[in-house]
């Protein structure tokens, strides 16, 4: 399925990203949402809802699935979860 996303939505999207990769989680995923479908694929229109938070690109031990928000209080050393204060 195609649809149209905006720049500030993807921006959101990789804001989130790129901080749960500043603390080790690297193979994130964005979540978006279909919100309005039209006719034409430039109407078909997406937000983003949230990411799936995954430390591994192929460990399926190692996603945290998503609204978890454990990449915001956890960082991942490689081997497994260490609270940012800890770190």
């Amino acid at each position: 399925m195609d649809f149209c996303v905006d720049a500030a939505t993807l921006r959101k999207a990789l804001a989130d990203i790129e901080a749960a990769e500043a603390n080790g989680f690297m193979h994130c995923l964005a979540v978006m949402k279909l919100v309005s479908a039209g006719r034409m694929i430039s109407d078909n229109r997406a937000e983003y809802s949230d990411m799936i938070e995954r430390a591994h690109q192929t460990d399926g031990s190692l996603d945290w699935c998503r609204f978890q928000g454990v990449s915001r209080r956890h960082k991942f050393d490689g081997k497994g979860l260490v609270p940012i204060d800890e770190a």
